[in-house]
């Protein structure tokens, strides 16, 4: 099984040489893609991203004929279809505990679990996939406090994107405590990894092993 986590892509760059490298290799032959967002109450804007995201696999030669997005309007027997029946399963970023909830009323975790095709997490998407998830406080985006919980389970990491190794108040405060009981894994913006069952490859950036209280960057 294959997926791959991002924090997002940089809308200059899209995919970026590096990862559309990767990309191409296992997505050559995908033709559907089903897309399950972390915001649902402006469809138009997920739509947006999404036919951003399908141009940009268009650009690198991944032709997607079937283009699914999955939200509460969708009926329940068409999500199973598209979860089943996609190449590729992109979770979106947003907010992560809505995804997650969304995730958890429509049952879609064990499919996406043991799904044959390829599966992206970006942001959120990334954090959704862990076996135990981490969601960090942050009073900004609305999230009082950091909790973790049962995630996917696709991925056996624990993954905090948008890392900041410069941000010692969530290092000090937020991370270093739970890193007591739990490896966690910084993921920095600019970075990109594979994960094919246990194994990982790191395309690009930096990746970091948050745990007892220290960082080691990998």
């Amino acid at each position: 099984m294959i997926s791959y986590i991002f924090s997002g892509f940089d809308v200059k760059e899209h995919f970026g040489n590096d990862v559309s490298e990767y990309f191409k290799k296992d997505m050559k032959e995908c033709k559907s893609i089903t897309f399950i967002p972390g915001s649902f109450e402006d469809l138009d804007k997920v739509k947006r991203y999404v036919s951003t995201d399908v141009e940009w696999f268009k650009e690198i030669g991944i032709d997607l004929e079937e283009v699914n997005i999955l939200d509460d309007n969708t009926e329940e027997d068409v999500m199973i279809d598209n979860i089943k029946n996609a190449d590729i399963i992109f979770i979106m970023g947003g907010d992560t505990q809505r995804q997650n909830l969304f995730l958890e009323r429509y049952k879609l975790k064990k499919m996406i679990k043991e799904a044959n095709g390829i599966v992206i997490g970006v942001s959120a998407g990334a954090i959704n996939l862990g076996g135990i998830s981490l969601c960090s406080r942050d009073p900004d985006d609305g999230v009082n406090e950091t909790i973790t919980y049962r995630g996917i389970e696709r991925i056996d990491y624990t993954i905090e994107p948008h890392f900041d190794l410069n941000n010692l108040d969530l290092l000090n405060n937020e991370l270093y405590p739970i890193s007591n009981n739990i490896k966690i894994y910084g993921l920095p913006n600019d970075t990109g990894v594979r994960i094919a069952n246990a194994d990982y490859d790191i395309i690009k950036g930096d990746f970091y092993l948050i745990y007892k209280n220290g960082v080691e960057k990998l």
